[in-house]
């Protein structure tokens, strides 16, 4: 069952062109070789609301996949990442509660603020070129400026592109060891919603891939 949901799954992600995707990864030789199934899923950034919408776009597409997972925010007060009083023993005793054999983080490393320029198009050629139906609209000069000029020459214009560097990284609880990193890069994301099912859609395609998630 978990074969036939993995296939949907991988069918469904290679039908669109994501703007996000895993510039590098690593997996570990001490890795569980038949891969994790029961995770532990920790967003650590700033924002409480962004950090619930991409723990539960995680938690829900695992749900699909068969594997059991437990979103930080439904068991740790929304100040526990921040707090100065924060202590391995009760990170680990909130992990593995219930059980859980690995514990996946996702954090923000890096916003890259960059500028290109879109050259702009040159389009030579006149109502002959453009067909018979283009006469009426260059039948005088006016009327062949007007429709040819803003063809002939757009201008080029500068671009603004703002890039995400996210890192995931995954342990396995009971060594403690990391046993999968990964790091991704988001361009211009549209909202946040679109970004965390994207997101979320393409790493977990990659932890199936290198045997991080458990298939069968």
């Amino acid at each position: 069952m978990k074969k036939i949901l993995l296939a949907v799954f991988v069918m469904a992600f290679a039908a669109c062109s994501p703007s996000t995707k895993i510039t590098r990864s690593w997996t570990s030789p001490d890795k569980s070789y038949a891969g994790y199934d029961n995770i532990f899923i920790a967003v650590v950034i700033g924002d409480i609301t962004k950090r619930q919408v991409l723990e539960d776009d995680i938690h829900d597409k695992l749900l699909k996949l068969g594997i059991e997972s437990t979103p930080s925010n439904r068991v740790i007060p929304p100040n526990f990442w921040n707090s100065t009083d924060l202590t391995k023993n009760e990170m680990i005793q909130a992990i593995r509660k219930d059980n859980k054999d690995a514990v996946m983080t996702v954090s923000l490393v890096d916003v890259q603020n960059e500028q290109r320029y879109i050259p702009g198009n040159m389009m030579m050629g006149g109502p002959m070129m453009m067909g018979p139906g283009a006469w009426g609209m260059g039948a005088n000069f006016g009327g062949f400026w007007g429709w040819n000029h803003p063809m002939m020459m757009t201008p080029g214009h500068i671009v603004n592109d703002r890039k995400y560097f996210i890192e995931i990284n995954v342990y396995d609880t009971a060594s403690e060891l990391l046993i999968w990193s990964a790091q991704s890069r988001t361009l211009n994301p549209r909202s946040m919603e679109k970004f965390s099912s994207e997101f979320s859609e393409i790493v977990l395609l990659r932890m199936l891939e290198e045997g991080v998630l458990k298939t069968s």
